[in-house]
Order: structure tokens, then C-alpha cells, then sequence
């Protein structure tokens, strides 16, 4: 049985030799070959010569190269025996996690155990790595670091513990980008070169969004996320927990919420059901985490001194919640309310009705008590754009509009009565010692106080600033990776996952992330300390799988990490985009599923093979040089030309002609479809792409493809076959 709920979900991710290769440095190369011929020191000078612009990202804000290179260990211990390697960990008596946690790293990758010790030095340590608080510049805050590494020593030094786990992972950056695999990797040359690095961030607020309310990733795959972002320096996982397709956090006061909330009948979207196998016994989709979930992802994240801030949406984006307590809504019946139902016809919560704000408030404590970090979202989001007017109707909320003088259009209602409520909740939120956080919306009639603007609109935070109220930046046209990453106009590349947004798609390059401003134009003067950063954005609609989520979020969210961090005037996109071909080869080795803007063809379809349906025609594909070990295999049928659609009824993969696996979970319609249809309309097409799973792998084995396809009406349908690395 093939399963999400796994430590390694990447395991069963198909390796694929049309996939670029991990492609080692110059100096890596070089040096390989000089110890084949028989000389470490040899390997040192090659790496001493060629590594002399180390590719950090986000680039450090001040670093000078120095000659020389640090030898971490030999390139390989003696297999099965348990090798002590000669450089040791020091840390004064405030540092041992983090030194700990830098000796798990190097042990994974090189074999060599690393001595961790307590040592109060001040000052570099000959064959050792200090980490040390002593003596640290205070100017660089909280997670500013210096790191200086000569040939015999490494000193990281920082004020604080987050600065020293940052100088951490520039200083796994200097290394070869093997150092990040998971296991023991052989005839690597452990070396970095010399440098000093003076190191903070531009920005407090560095962040990443996940929604989990769409489709649900456990909690070893948001791990997987979190451990990509510490890579990063990325220091805010905003993990979006509630939508009107699911609810994810458990409130004991309240467990229909996540017994009934947690699950809806499908995956909905035209998405195929073996892109993940979140479903129950009763084959239900979802899920939804426990309270030790959730403490375990929050310890995790705090190790790698990332702050969770968990949104719990409200009061629009609710029709989960409310399938699970309607009367908490408008009066209306359950039957009303269907998470299966996305186009959200009815998704606002009463703000006046009986028992209602004893609601919020009991599930924002619960919330509270499970997240200890300062901010809590409360979401706020589309309240007007939703279309559900029921306040200027249903009694409870009419007469509270009367009574507070709420008058005017359904617009001006709404977002007068929005702001009395967003006020009222940032009180509550602030009474507690934590600060409330809102999507754009919350401040569309007036700046809500105590509370922390997150302008996905572009328009919102400029006002706030201006007013003495926190903003964090994340507009769509900048931040939101559930776009495309690559092309243009109205079609959906051939090398990307379908996606559909409004009435076309939308497309978001990594250059486009990496040249967004955080500060707004019209902000000027110390208004500008108010932008607390920026964040990118993974909405879920069309993300069902964590090799999915990891294919939208990479390389895009390394260009997040540069712009926070690195100051303004340093940014230069040729130079990180150099710097990025070694970050994409660390990602690999991490097996992180990024965006390698390429797939491979294997076949093609035509008018000679496409009948009229119902009529379904065998077509087959070899995929034999492609398929190196068991796994996921993902067959991607696209549309290129003719009047009418494919139909592809099944696709079955084969071994030596004997079928091992076969997807026959829907109907896939290969079509222009995906550049002009709506939501409601998706939920009616399937999109042409399958998924197919390899238990085990013969080395001399044929492995082919069969696919039954059939024209729409004609035979005038031509289009591209491919093997992708996304589901």
C-alpha cells in the first residue's frame, strides 16, 4: 500500500533521468577527479581555486572571501563502522541545541559523528566549530550572526540563538550541496571555503503560507516545508487551518468541527483522487490534526526559530464550520452549508446570533493555547466578494447593524459591521497578550487598532502605516506561488500542473517574486518601520499532493527568502539566479520536488488515433529510459491543437507487458479548458493527468504506458504526452 502518512513522503516520488541531473559545483567535479588520481591535498587547492563567490542564498549582507579552505572531515568514514570525526562542535552553555543540531546535520550527510561540547572560548578554536554568544555584536538583533571560517577554525557568533542557527545554515551553505542529503553520501570533498560573513535581515516578518484547508498534509509533511524554509532564513510558517473545504484544528469544546468539518465527499476541483491518499475508512477526504499534532509541528518549527502563526478564517470562508454547527450561521439549515460546494453560496457566520461570539471566542482561546507564538490570523477575507449578503436579512445581525448605525448598500454594510466585528476580535485577541492579524479586508471601512494588517490587495497597508499600525506585504501579483510559475496569456504550460483561477489563469515567475518591494511606493519616512515584511502565499485549490505543494513553492520561495532579507541596494537577479543553480542542486539533495521548468515528451496523439467516442482507442508509450527505481509516476496528456477534446478513459502501466498498475479513478478530458473555464465549471472537467504507482523496480525491465483515449465528437484533437514530476 502506497501512503502519504510517512516520515519520507518523497520516497515514493519516481526518479527519472529526464529530470536535470544534480549538477556539481565546477570545484566539485575538479576535486572528484583529483582524489580519483590520488590526492586530498590536491582536491583542497582545486576547491581553494574555484570556490572563491560562495552561492548563499538570501545573500548575506556583508561577506569577504578569504584565502584558504576548511576541512570538515575525509570524504568518506569506512563503510559500516562508526567513524568520530577530528573537528568538534564547541557552544557556550546557551548554545548546545543548536549545536546539536548542526551535528545531526553533518552526521546525516558525511557518516562522521561530531563531538558536541561546552567551551566558554571567546575566540576561534583550532579544529573545531564554536558557536558562541560571547563577545557578539549587539547591533546585529536578534538574528544577525558573524561567521568566520579560516582553515584550521569556524566561529559563528551571534547575540541570540536565532542568529546563530542562521549562521548555521550559511555556513552548510559554503559546503558542497551534498551536506544537505538525509543519508551518508560517498567521494564527496567536505570543504568550505574561507570567509567572513557580517549577517542580519532586512525584514522581522519572512514568512511562508500554507493552506491545509483544501487538501490536508500531515504533519511530517509540513515538516518537510518547515525544514526547506530554515534552509531559507525563512522565519514566519503561516498555516492556514480553516476554509470553507475543511477544518483542521481540533477545539475540544467543539469536535464536530473536525469530526464533521475535517472531511468532505471528494477532492473536488477536477483533480484526480490518486493525487493523495487523505482519505478515511468511510472514503471520505480530508482530515485534520490532533492537539499533539500540532504541539509536535510547533516544537519542530520552534528549533528551526520559526514562529507559527496559525489563521483561523472568520467570519466569511466558514461553510465548513458551519456544516458542523448551522446555527452559528444566518438561520439557515445544514443542507445549506457544503464544503464540496466551492463556489462558498453561503459562508458567513452570524456575528449576533445566540451563542455566537461565545463561539469565537472559545475556539480563539483553544487556538491560543495550542500556538504560544504573538500573532493569531483571523482571517477577515472576501467578506463582500463572497456575495452572501445575509446580514442585511437575518434578524440577529440586521437589528445589531440598526442599533450600531450601520446604514448605506449592502457593500457599506458589510464593511462597517466587518469592522466592528474585526475591532471587537482584535480586543479580545489583544486581552490575551497576543496580536490579532487580517487579511486586507479587515481595514476596508477604517484601521482596526491593536491588530496587524495582511495586505494581499495592495491597497491596505500604505493606510495603516500611516497610522501607527503594523502591515505585512503579500500581494497577489507578487507572492502567490499557487500561480504558474512559468508562461503567459490564457494557456497553461505544458510544464506545469493545471491551474485555474477566475476566468484565466495566472502566472508568477521567480524573477517577478524576486524583484516585489516590500515597502510600499507611497510610503515614505519612518511610516515605512510599520511594514513588519513579506510572505508568499500557497493557496491550495490545485495542490493535492506535498510533491505538489514542494513543485509550486520552489525555486519561487527562495527568491521570498533573498527580498526580506537582503538589503534593498545588494538584490541583483542575474547574480541569485547564478546562485540559484547551486541552491536548486541543495534542494535536490534535501529531496525537495522543486520546479525543474522542464518535463519529457513520450509520445504524442493525433487525428489517426483518436476515434470518436464512445469508441476508445489503446495507445502506448515506451517510458523504459526514464523509470530508474520504484516509485509515482505522473502521465500529463496535453492539448495542443484541433476542435475537439481527448478523452482518456484509463492509463495503465506496464512491466515487461504485464500490468502492474492502472488508473481508472476518472474520465480526463485533455482540452483548452484550463485557460477559460470558472470554478463551477472545473468541478464538471477532469483534468488529463493520471497517477501511477511503480512497487518495485527491475533493473532490464520494459516499462510502457497504455492510455484509452477517444476524440470528442471527431477526430480532429492533436496534443502532447508527458512524463511530469507533479501529481
Amino acid at each position: 500500500m502506497f501512503t502519504r502518512n510517512s516520515a519520507h513522503p518523497a520516497q515514493w516520488r519516481l526518479a527519472i533521468s529526464h529530470w536535470p541531473a544534480i549538477r556539481p559545483s565546477p570545484a566539485f567535479v575538479l576535486t572528484s577527479k583529483l582524489l580519483g588520481i590520488g590526492g586530498l591535498a590536491f582536491s583542497l587547492l582545486a576547491s581553494a581555486a574555484l570556490a572563491s563567490t560562495p552561492a548563499i542564498i538570501p545573500l548575506p549582507k556583508a561577506m569577504t572571501n578569504r584565502p584558504g579552505v576548511f576541512t570538515l572531515c575525509p570524504g568518506q568514514p569506512i563503510p559500516g563502522v562508526p567513524a568520530r570525526a577530528t573537528q568538534k562542535i564547541l557552544v557556550d552553555s546557551l548554545s548546545l541545541a543548536t549545536g546539536q543540531y548542526l551535528a545531526t546535520m553533518l552526521f546525516k550527510s558525511t557518516g562522521y559523528q561530531f563531538v558536541v561540547a561546552t567551551n566558554g572560548s571567546a575566540g576561534p578554536v583550532r579544529l573545531a566549530i564554536l558557536l558562541t554568544t560571547v563577545n557578539a555584536l549587539t547591533n546585529l538583533g536578534a538574528e544577525g550572526y558573524e561567521l568566520t571560517v579560516a582553515p584550521d577554525s569556524v566561529v559563528i557568533r551571534a547575540p541570540a540563538q536565532a542568529g546563530l542557527f542562521y549562521g548555521v545554515q550559511s555556513l552548510l551553505q559554503l559546503f558542497p550541496p551534498q551536506i544537505l542529503s538525509p543519508r551518508a553520501v560517498s567521494g564527496v570533498a567536505w570543504t568550505a571555503p574561507c570567509v567572513y560573513i557580517q549577517d542580519q535581515p532586512r525584514f522581522p516578518w519572512r514568512g511562508c503560507m500554507l493552506d491545509v484547508a483544501r487538501h490536508f498534509f500531515d504533519k511530517q509533511e509540513v515538516e518537510r516545508v518547515l525544514d526547506a524554509m530554515a534552509l531559507h532564513k525563512l522565519n514566519t510558517f503561516h498555516w492556514h487551518l480553516s476554509d470553507d473545504q475543511g477544518w483542521r484544528v481540533p477545539i475540544p469544546a467543539y469536535p464536530l468541527l473536525t469530526q464533521t468539518g475535517g472531511w468532505r465527499t471528494s477532492m473536488d476541483y477536477g483533480l484526480n483522487p490518486r493525487a493523495s491518499t487523505a482519505y478515511n475508512s468511510s472514503g471520505q477526504y480530508g482530515g485534520y490534526y490532533t492537539q499533539s499534532d500540532i504541539s509536535e509541528v510547533v516544537a519542530y518549527a520552534q528549533q528551526r526559530h520559526i514562529n507559527v502563526v496559525p489563521e483561523i478564517e472568520m467570519p466569511c470562508h466558514c461553510s465548513a464550520a458551519l456544516e458542523s454547527y448551522p446555527a452559528y450561521g444566518c438561520g439557515n439549515p445544514v443542507s445549506y452549508y457544503d464544503p464540496d460546494d466551492i463556489e462558498w453560496s453561503y459562508d458567513l457566520f452570524s456575528l449576533n446570533g445566540p451563542g455566537c461570539w461565545t463561539f469565537f471566542t472559545n475556539v480563539l482561546a483553544t487556538v491560543m493555547g495550542l500556538f504560544p507564538g504573538q500573532y493569531i490570523h483571523c482571517g477577515g477575507d472576501e467578506v463582500v466578494n463572497s456575495l452572501d449578503h445575509q446580514w442585511t436579512t437575518y434578524t440577529y445581525d440586521s437589528t445589531n447593524m440598526t442599533y450600531l448605525g450601520i446604514s448605506g448598500n449592502n457593500t457599506a454594510k458589510e464593511e462597517a459591521y466587518q469592522y466592528w466585528f474585526s475591532t471587537n476580535l482584535a480586543n479580545f485577541v489583544h486581552a490575551n497578550g497576543r496580536t490579532m492579524i487580517g487579511w486586507s479586508e479587515i481595514e476596508a471601512y477604517n484601521i482596526v487598532t491593536n491588530a496587524v494588517v495582511m495586505d494581499w490587495t495592495g491597497s491596505a497597508a500604505v493606510a495603516a502605516a500611516q497610522a501607527g499600525q503594523y502591515a505585512v506585504m503579500t500581494p497577489s501579483d507578487n507572492c502567490y506561488l499557487n500561480y504558474c510559475e512559468t508562461g503567459s496569456g490564457t494557456t497553461i504550460p505544458s510544464t506545469e500542473p493545471f491551474f485555474i483561477v477566475g476566468p484565466t489563469p495566472s502566472f508568477l515567475s521567480v524573477s517577478n517574486v524576486y524583484s516585489f518591494e516590500p515597502i510600499p511606493s507611497g510610503l515614505t519616512g519612518p511610516s515605512t518601520n510599520y511594514i513588519l515584511g513579506a510572505q508568499c502565499n500557497l493557496w491550495g485549490e490545485y495542490v493535492p499532493s506535498p510533491e505538489n505543494v514542494e513543485f509550486k513553492l520552489f525555486p519561487r520561495l527562495c527568491a521570498m527568502a533573498e527580498l526580506t532579507w537582503t538589503p534593498a541596494a545588494s538584490k541583483n537577479y542575474t547574480d541569485f539566479s547564478n546562485r540559484l543553480v547551486t541552491q536548486k542542486q541543495r534542494l535536490a539533495q534535501m529531496g525537495i520536488n522543486y520546479n525543474h521548468e522542464a518535463v519529457t515528451q513520450i509520445g504524442t496523439w493525433g487525428p489517426s488515433v483518436a476515434t470518436q467516442s464512445p469508441t476508445f482507442t489503446t495507445v502506448t508509450y515506451d517510458i523504459t529510459p526514464y523509470v530508474t527505481q520504484a516509485g509515482e509516476i505522473d502521465i500529463s496528456f496535453y492539448y495542443t491543437s484541433g476542435n475537439d477534446a481527448l478523452y482518456i478513459n484509463s492509463v495503465a502501466l506496464l512491466e515487461n507487458g504485464v500490468q502492474v498498475d492502472i488508473d481508472t479513478s476518472y474520465l480526463g478530458i485533455a482540452s483548452l479548458f484550463p485557460s477559460y473555464v470558472s470554478f463551477t465549471e472545473a468541478s464538471t472537467y477532469y483534468m488529463p493527468y493520471f497517477v501511477l504507482r511503480l512497487p518495485w523496480y527491475t533493473p532490464g525491465a520494459t516499462y510502457t504506458i497504455q492510455a484509452s483515449i477517444a476524440g470528442d465528437g471527431g477526430t480532429a484533437s492533436n496534443g502532447t504526452v508527458y512524463l511530469v514530476n507533479w501529481n
